[in-house]
């Protein structure tokens, strides 16, 4: 399980949109998209508000491991593995069609990355669903004690 520690800086019905260090795990995971960026540059991202913090409040925020291994498989894996299938089947077609198979491998290798990312840009919004969403597990005193 992944932990970090943010402020909350809008709330959005049951949602609330944290702010974390962008050193933090929370800001380097990329299992969110950036939502919007604060003054002072730091990420801030949407969270389930389990714990009813209200903006201002120094949180607890948790992403599960299965989550985020999920997560990283559909957003690193998906393209190698569709440039991969690619590249094979450029080395097919050449064969088929007599070309050559490293300039058809490349070819198609990239069309499958190209098809692999287009995929990931097309369903991001799925990634908002609830399963995906890290959560607020407690409200936090300035001093980082519950």
């Amino acid at each position: 399980m992944i932990e970090d520690i943010g402020r909350v800086v809008k709330i959005a019905g049951d949602k609330a949109f944290v702010e974390v260090e962008r050193g933090s795990a929370c800001a380097q995971c990329g299992l969110q998209e950036v939502e919007e960026l604060t003054a002072g540059g730091k990420p801030v991202f949407e969270a389930i508000n389990m714990a009813n913090a209200k903006p201002g409040d120094k949180v607890k925020v948790q992403v599960q491991s299965v989550t985020y291994m999920k997560a990283s498989f559909f957003i690193y894996g998906l393209p190698v593995l569709l440039m991969l299938i690619g590249a094979m089947l450029g080395v097919y077609v050449a064969g088929e069609f007599n070309k050559s198979s490293d300039i058809m491998s490349v070819l198609f290798g990239f069309g499958g990355l190209a098809v692999g990312i287009l995929i990931i840009y097309l369903f991001r919004k799925r990634g908002t669903r609830r399963e995906y969403l890290p959560v607020i597990v407690e409200v936090m005193g300035e001093d980082g004690t519950p």
